[in-house]
């Protein structure tokens, strides 16, 4: 019986157990939530104010001094009620790769990627979520608040328990120590919380892709290409994503999972952090006071460019994480999260690092950078996200 194979009933029943006790301090009760699509029903209102910063990490970074700001207790005390909006329209998602092309080595990573976001399951704006961009700012501009609410007005309940990648990606955010230069403990229920993870993310669509394109490419890793066996392959992205490494240089004190989606504070300011998930949920603790977005650049035909508005699924903004500030990052809004471990494991594996793509969202479309830094030779991944450079037709 494989790695991946002996968790039993009873371990993924603890992971449920745990979201939905840490989803009802947050005033998000999932036991009191209709099993249908309930359009009335009143999703979960973030209330205001917090703090945060921005860096993506390097190899030499030096751990902060550590804040007690992590332990305060949660204020789940505002609400509102949900009127919902006009559903915006998406293309239809598949949810079986064998709908589309199977990639073989010609492929590109450009027509990957794009691919991976036909398959994505995302969420739909004004329907499952909602957010208000509010007013842009300049990253320099320090100190600055451009934005006098949350981000997110509001996101259904019913996204947070129907889906189970999503249920077992939040079991994972509260493992980790956010300062670099603390040890991590991992115990061996948050190591069958990794795995619950990695085999649901490998039940989706966008995660078969991105197994079928490592294996289609010749890619390999520690030396061997990359079998077409799932749990070969899962071993692989519990190695690369989960093994722990010294981001201070002492202590284990870091993962890949850790920095991309859970973020950490090193030299006193935010480092990764580029989940729209974990943003989400840290808003609602008072965690986070978003601070406005930042605009793309523009393309050298102006006329084209787009403004940012609510309805986009890239962001890149400022925000204080607990006093700590994040000066840029970018994040995508209302994907899968197997969307993005696909997509950022593709670019890592692939050695796609700085590859300029180009994403079609419905019609508008996005010049992109994805960026991987490395740990180890490659072992591990240090950071992962996505640079925005236009926004045009």
């Amino acid at each position: 019986m494989g790695f991946f194979d002996d968790l039993k009933a009873a371990a993924i029943e603890k992971v449920k157990d745990k979201v939905k006790e840490e989803l009802a301090e947050l005033g998000i009760d999932l036991d009191e939530i209709d099993d249908a699509d309930d359009e009335d029903a009143p999703p979960d209102e973030p209330p205001t104010t917090a703090e945060g910063d921005d860096d993506e990490g390097r190899e030499d970074e030096k751990p902060p001094a550590a804040s007690s700001a992590w332990s305060t207790p949660l204020d789940m005390t505002s609400s509102s009620t949900y009127v919902p909006a006009a559903a915006a329209t998406k293309p239809p998602c598949s949810s079986s790769v064998s709908s589309f092309p199977s990639p073989d080595s010609s492929t590109t990573f450009q027509e990957a990627f794009q691919t991976l976001w036909d398959l994505d399951d995302r969420l739909t704006t004004n329907k499952d979520y909602k957010i208000d961009v509010q007013s842009s700012k300049k990253p320099y501009r320090k100190g600055v608040d451009a934005a006098n609410d949350p981000l997110f007005t509001y996101v259904k309940p019913q996204v947070l328990r129907n889906r189970p990648t999503f249920t077992t990606f939040i079991s994972l955010l509260n493992n980790y120590s956010a300062h670099t230069g603390e040890e991590e403990d991992v115990t061996e229920e948050e190591l069958q919380e990794n795995r619950a993870f990695l085999n649901e993310v490998m039940k989706t669509a966008p995660m078969k892709y991105c197994h079928q394109y490592c294996v289609a490419k010749g890619i390999s890793y520690r030396g061997n290409e990359i079998s077409d066996s799932e749990s070969q392959f899962k071993q692989v992205l519990n190695s690369l994503w989960f093994d722990m490494y010294s981001r201070s240089g002492g202590v284990r004190d870091s993962s890949g999972f850790e920095h991309v989606f859970v973020g950490e504070v090193k030299e006193e300011k935010v480092s990764g952090f580029h989940n729209w998930i974990q943003f989400y949920l840290e808003e609602k603790r008072n965690r986070i006071d978003y601070l406005g977005y930042i605009k793309p650049r523009c393309r050298d035909d102006s006329s084209t460019t787009l403004e940012t508005n609510d309805d986009d699924p890239i962001l890149t903004l400022q925000f204080e994480w607990n006093s700590y500030e994040k000066f840029v990052g970018t994040s995508f809004i209302g994907v899968t999260v197997e969307f993005e471990l696909a997509l950022y494991t593709m670019a890592f594996l692939s050695a796609e690092d700085g590859e300029l793509v180009t994403l079609d969202a419905s019609g508008e479309k996005f010049d992109l950078k994805v960026r991987c830094h490395k740990y180890n030779g490659g072992v591990n991944v240090g950071s992962c996200y996505v640079e925005a450079l236009a926004h045009h037709e």
